[in-house]
């Protein structure tokens, strides 16, 4: 395993088959590597080892920080996959690397940025406090979330005969990796916004001044994360009303969402933001709507009216 020329299929050979006999001091040397590929091969050993034994990779956790900078976006990451292996049981060995693993959660394509998500969800359930200084990068992937572009039979249309073929083959050769990449631009999208329920919960005036950005996530995929994202405009309500203000159309508009749970979350932003233009939709909602909702609605109604 030397660091100057490894064997690269002996090594993942022994990673594959026999994880636990891997010595991590050689591979953390070939973190160092000039070559991409070998750092790359390095970190990919480190996560066989990971998936067999959490605890050795967490003790080389540091190292494995350090290549989410790494100048080859496969060895990124990859090593952001094996954040992700070992964050829910060691989210401790993960903390160091919330800054760049939240740097991480937009790019492109969103494998790396899911990767990314799913090593910071356990750090955010052990420590959200410690997502409160990444309030604005965290607004900044909401806002701009990364997205999984593919032409849609109009837009193929549009296409002169001869490229239309080519693209829509090469679309249908690519179908299963499109639709992959488009549940991890969900998921990092649902993350992104839970991230800032637990801010806006502990520092609602970290956002409260770019609230208007939450806007374009409210149309978000999937409804949890309009939801969450509703959340986050309520904790800020809840502590300044005014501050809500730049996005009540918006949440208004969500009491027609499709998910009835994303209809009363924004029931009660809109309680929070005491909102009084949204009295007669709330009205509207409490008609039409059966159950919980419709009477959490016809409550809010009343209550805004009163409070006016």
């Amino acid at each position: 395993m030397s660091p100057h020329a490894p064997d690269d299929e002996a090594l993942l050979e022994t990673a594959r088959t026999a994880p636990e006999n891997v010595d991590l001091d050689a591979v953390v040397a070939l973190f160092d590597a000039e070559r991409g590929h070998v750092r790359n091969v390095a970190l990919r050993c480190a996560l066989f080892v990971a998936v067999d034994d959490p605890d050795r990779v967490a003790a080389i956790s540091e190292r494995v920080i350090e290549r989410l900078e790494d100048e080859f976006p496969v060895a990124r990451s990859t090593a952001a996959a094996v954040l992700a292996t070992i964050a829910n049981e060691h989210p401790e060995a993960v903390r160091p690397g919330l800054p760049a693993l939240v740097d991480t959660l937009d790019q492109h394509p969103p494998r790396t940025g899911y990767r990314a998500a799913r090593a910071l969800g356990p750090v955010l359930e052990a420590e959200p406090a410690g997502f409160v200084p990444e309030a604005d990068a965290l607004l900044d992937v909401l806002a701009d979330p990364p997205t999984v572009w593919a032409p849609g039979p109009s837009e193929l249309a549009e296409f002169p005969a001869g490229k239309r073929d080519s693209v829509a083959d090469c679309l249908e050769s690519r179908r299963d990796e499109i639709e992959t990449d488009r549940a991890r631009a969900r998921g990092i999208r649902e993350f992104t916004a839970h991230a800032l329920v637990e801010v806006t919960a502990r520092a609602p005036e970290a956002v409260a001044d770019r609230l208007e950005e939450f806007v374009p996530a409210l149309s978000n995929e999937p409804p949890l994360a309009r939801a969450a994202t509703i959340d986050a405009i309520a904790n800020v309500a809840r502590a300044d009303p005014a501050a809500a203000e730049p996005t009540i159309d918006a949440v208004i508009d969500r009491l027609e969402d499709e998910a009835e749970y994303v209809r009363a979350h924004a029931v009660r932003a809109l309680g929070f933001a005491e909102a009084t233009d949204a009295v007669e939709p709330l009205r509207t909602v409490a008609e039409e709507a059966d159950g919980e909702v419709g009477e959490l609605a016809a409550d809010t109604a009343e209550w805004l009216v009163d409070a006016d």
